[in-house]
């Protein structure tokens, strides 16, 4: 989901706003093109030290053997490049601490595969986002849904994927907001797939 909120905001002319990265060969462009340190979470003293270390790309990043990131960085590091491989490292429900991004996420206790159950988490999601917003005074212009099936489940394939939407002028909305939200889940959504988590940021 940052991925693709990432690439929507950097060459918003190209795609519209909206980023479809559901295929893998896809992602792993993305990856390749963009700049270690253009990382969520990574600063340019961590971004230096890993180009030192040859880890030049989120690409390069991403294909880094974890033991070395955890001997040689810290946990939120680690997370990170869990997370850039699509494996979940989220606790149940989080609110991302960093003020220029509001994450509000959660894993489903039993996997949802309605859809009208899925756009109904994602308003929800999307209200509380928007009320962090006006509680922090601050506005937001790209609003990303996600959603992903369990990459463990067995016998059934594994799917995730976001989109993103730029908005015309930068709002705390709720209704704004959530319309965003699920114009970007109708985007992603498959039918015939077990869901095991969401959320909008």
């Amino acid at each position: 989901a940052k991925l693709a909120n990432h690439a929507a905001k950097k060459w918003q002319e190209q795609t519209g706003g909206v980023v479809d990265l559901s295929n893998i060969e896809r992602q792993r462009k993305l990856m390749a093109a963009l700049p270690v340190d253009e990382v969520w979470g990574i600063g340019r003293r961590i971004g230096k030290k890993l180009d030192v270390m040859g880890i030049k790309t989120v690409l390069d990043l991403a294909d880094t053997d974890i033991r070395f990131i955890r001997k040689h960085f810290s946990v939120v590091l680690e997370r990170t490049v869990r997370e850039l491989r699509g494996e979940p490292c989220l606790a149940l429900e989080e609110f991302a601490p960093d003020k220029q991004e509001i994450i509000c996420s959660r894993s489903f206790g039993e996997k949802l595969t309605d859809y009208n159950a899925m756009r109904e988490a994602i308003c929800t999601y999307a209200s509380r986002a928007a009320e962090k917003l006006r509680r922090e005074h601050q506005y937001c212009r790209f609003i990303s849904t996600f959603i992903k099936t369990s990459p463990f489940a067995l016998n059934e394939p594994y799917y995730g994927n976001s989109a993103s939407i730029k908005l015309l002028t930068p709002t705390q909305d709720s209704r704004d907001i959530i319309t965003a939200a699920t114009r970007s889940l109708d985007a992603v959504w498959r039918e015939g797939l077990r869901y095991q988590k969401a959320g909008v940021m």
